[in-house]
């Protein structure tokens, strides 16, 4: 057997067959063809909650197919093609090393692999996700005709549609290739509002922000956020900001959260914590102008933990947040029901008796963020549309054990996506199947025929890709 993996959130615990980290394409062919018939996933930084890496078959670490390669073309436009197992944070500094461009949109943190990243709709604030980008993936799989290992190239159609955001179902992909864009700065500063409309309504000029939540409180933190003039440089003082969002939020916050619902498990405290101290020591109107890359990322993987992302449409924003507030008050005991226009719609879906259930077992201790996503060019990333753009709200556990938040997590999973179609992260905590959501996810089944069509045994699947999309997949290590 090999050995036993974890991921970073530790509620993935598996025992591959085995494990293989092959050090270009080449050995990664040759594993392909020997290990021909069993059931096969990858696995990039491990930075995932879904099980979309669990098997009991063949495990490929791409850790070692990390190049980074720019070319110009005759429009002086850069393109850089990008080994999978190549982390965001190292393809940042290639790109400004060897062509001083940048990539055309980041998410939150930069641990995540491109192939891990993409594959899963991986997304920032005010920008498509990464996968829209990609104008080229080559993926490891097998010739129909002579059931050799091989790469095949994905330049256009729906082919590439569902190659940008795949769940690894295509095959491997061994590397992407996107256009870059120029270096940038971006303007930002700590504002609060009174309503999520308030906050809707600077998106024109702040397209790049994103806003938080605070339970409990139910205050508005938005981080507005836009590109700066050509020609514009750092704050002088961008240093001190940067200190103070890595030693105040990303360390100090996060350990204050930590030992409230960790370590105390005090649902007073945390209420106490966010309704009174936490807006007083939030810093508002400091405006600073930086690099994209130091602003547009966060230090949200310096403590384990768990998390569920959910989507809704930009029409169903303001529904959506109020839904959240009242599950919220409801779980934490804060209040004893919800509203009589909430309840109706959640007893019609058979929702209401369950949440009642629940009243007072969890208390909301991490603020929940809400970050708009553009369009996507994909079939089946969680923004793909060709209509309107998709917010997403994220919650965040730091509690083990986690049964309480997971128990208020499948709820508003279930509830915005039977009041307004809500969609989940594929690679956070999934608690849905492919027969409840199939109908927000209009290319769906050109997903599966392509999927299909390049895997016609299988074998790039496991019983994660079966729950959610509907993919055959046998439960034993072949296939």
């Amino acid at each position: 057997m090999g050995k036993t993996v974890t991921n970073f959130g530790h509620n993935l615990r598996f025992t591959p067959r085995h494990v293989f980290a092959p050090r270009d394409e080449g050995e990664l062919l040759r594993i392909l063809d020997e290990q021909r018939g069993c059931s096969i996933r990858v696995v990039g930084s491990k930075h995932a909650w879904s099980d979309g890496i669990i098997t009991k078959g063949v495990l490929i670490d791409l850790g070692h197919l990390r190049q980074v390669e720019t070319v110009q073309d005759s429009d002086g436009e850069t393109w850089a093609t990008i080994g999978g197992g190549c982390q965001i944070k190292h393809i940042l500094t290639a790109l400004y090393k060897q062509a001083n461009v940048t990539l055309p949109a980041i998410g939150l943190i930069a641990e995540q692999t491109i192939a891990g990243a993409t594959a899963t709709g991986t997304h920032g604030s005010g920008r498509h996700s990464i996968s829209h980008y990609l104008a080229e993936v080559r993926v490891a799989t097998y010739d129909p005709q002579t059931g050799r290992a091989c790469i095949r190239t994905i330049v256009a159609g729906d082919e590439l549609r569902a190659a940008r955001c795949s769940l690894g179902c295509l095959g491997i992909v061994v590397s992407v290739q996107l256009r870059c864009v120029v270096p940038y700065h971006i303007t930002e500063v700590v504002v609060r509002c009174g309503a999520v409309a308030e906050a809707l309504a600077m998106e024109e000029e702040s397209p790049l922000q994103q806003f938080y939540l605070i339970p409990h409180s139910w205050q508005i933190f938005v981080q507005r956020r836009a590109v700066a003039p050509a020609g514009s440089s750092r704050s002088w003082h961008a240093t001190f900001y940067r200190l103070y969002w890595r030693l105040g939020l990303d360390i100090a916050y996060h350990l204050a959260v930590i030992i409230l619902a960790a370590i105390l498990r005090s649902g007073s405290a945390i209420q106490f914590f966010y309704r009174w101290l936490f807006p007083r020591l939030t810093i508002t109107g400091w405006r600073v102008t930086d690099r994209s890359d130091k602003n547009l990322l966060m230090g949200h993987e310096l403590f384990r933990h768990l998390e569920l992302e959910f989507f809704v449409p930009r029409r169903h924003v303001e529904s959506a947040a109020t839904l959240v507030r009242e599950i919220v008050d409801l779980f934490s005991g804060t209040t004893q029901d919800v509203s009589a226009g909430l309840r109706e719609k959640l007893a019609e879906h058979g929702l209401l008796a369950d949440l009642l259930q629940k009243k007072g077992t969890f208390t909301q201790h991490y603020v929940i963020c809400v970050r708009k996503i553009l369009p996507d060019d994909t079939l089946i990333s969680m923004a793909s549309s060709d209509q309107e753009p998709w917010y997403s709200f994220s919650f965040v556990t730091y509690v083990e054990p986690r049964q309480p938040f997971y128990a208020m997590a499948e709820l508003l999973a279930r509830c915005t996506l039977a009041l307004y179609g809500g969609r989940l992260h594929w690679g956070k905590w999934f608690p849905l199947r492919h027969e409840e959501i199939s109908e927000t996810y209009p290319d769906l089944e050109t997903f599966r025929r392509l999927a299909d069509k390049f895997d016609p045994r299988g074998v790039f699947r496991n019983d994660y890709t079966a729950r959610v999309l509907g993919l055959t997949h046998r439960d034993d290590d072949t296939v």
